[in-house]
């Protein structure tokens, strides 16, 4: 059952290409910001149980997801890719939370589902910059409306 849930908002993107929103990368700047402000901003951070890293297929969450890996020391091969986090499909995303046996979950998504879920969880109306990461309790045990417990919101 999960306890503790940490949404991470992509860094900044290069604009949409002619290949389409999905390839879109980090821009160099973006990815040097998450490298080096990562580090410092998961220190202090210990999953509850058992993690899982999740991650939107957009290439610029997969870059972030590769950070957040590194900084937490997992392995970023071992991500798994969540269409709901790019659909940005709450009942999906909700569903699947409830289904994973995780006691940690990392997911790495977009705006304004990250912001839509912190509000909807916690009942914080709070922005939601790129690269930013808020970490979410469940002190009740389920994961329903206003159920959920704000820890932290930090910027990268």
């Amino acid at each position: 059952m999960v306890s503790l849930l940490v949404l991470v908002r992509h860094g900044d993107a290069e604009p949409k290409g002619a290949d389409g929103d999905k390839a879109r990368r980090l821009t160099p700047e973006g990815l040097k910001r998450l490298r080096k402000s990562y580090p410092s901003l998961f220190a202090d951070f210990e999953a509850r149980g058992s993690l899982e890293l999740w991650v939107s297929p957009a290439v610029r969450a997969q870059m972030t997801a590769e950070v957040v890996a590194d900084a937490l020391g997992v392995d970023a091969n071992e991500a798994i890719p969540h269409e709901s986090l790019y659909d940005q499909d709450d009942e999906a995303f909700l569903g699947e939370l409830r289904a994973s046996d995780a006691g940690t979950i990392v997911a790495v998504g977009h705006v304004p589902f990250m912001r839509d879920m912190v509000e909807w969880l916690c009942g914080e109306d709070l922005p939601f910059h790129k690269g930013a990461v808020a970490a979410i309790e469940f002190p009740t045990g389920r994961i329903a409306r206003g159920e959920a417990r704000l820890l932290w919101l930090r910027e990268a």
